[in-house]
């Protein structure tokens, strides 16, 4: 029982910890502050890359931070992009698949549970 007690006390630590951390990098502040952040923690990892990383790729080029921010940008915006049109065409598809599914269980009904009605 102590060791449950000590392994939930210890994810409870380790969960408020990095909500306290991402809160106090700004990540959960306004728009300007969480791109801020952003900025600032890729710098950070692309800097902190050890040197044996180039001559463990051979020749392939590592891209700097503004393309890889870049391409996290375009990411993000295409996955909104698309989460939006899927919100928006979602009356028209669900409104189109509950006629057709209303339509065969009208079917389904004339022709298993009542087979000699409409004849």
């Amino acid at each position: 029982m102590a060791l449950s007690l000590v392994k939930n006390v210890t994810k409870i630590v380790i969960g408020g910890g990095a909500l306290y951390l991402t809160y106090d990098q700004g990540i959960w502040g306004e728009g300007s502050q969480s791109t801020k952040a952003f900025t600032r923690i890729s710098g950070q990892l692309v800097a902190k890359q050890p040197p044996y990383v180039k001559e463990r790729l051979g020749g392939v080029q590592v891209p700097s931070t503004e393309e890889m921010a870049e391409n996290v940008r375009n990411g993000w915006n295409s996955g909104v992009m698309k989460v939006c049109s899927g919100v928006s065409s979602a009356p028209a598809f669900v409104g189109k698949y509950s006629e057709k599914a209303t339509s065969s269980l009208a079917l389904f009904i004339r022709q298993n549970l009542h087979p000699n009605v409409g004849k």
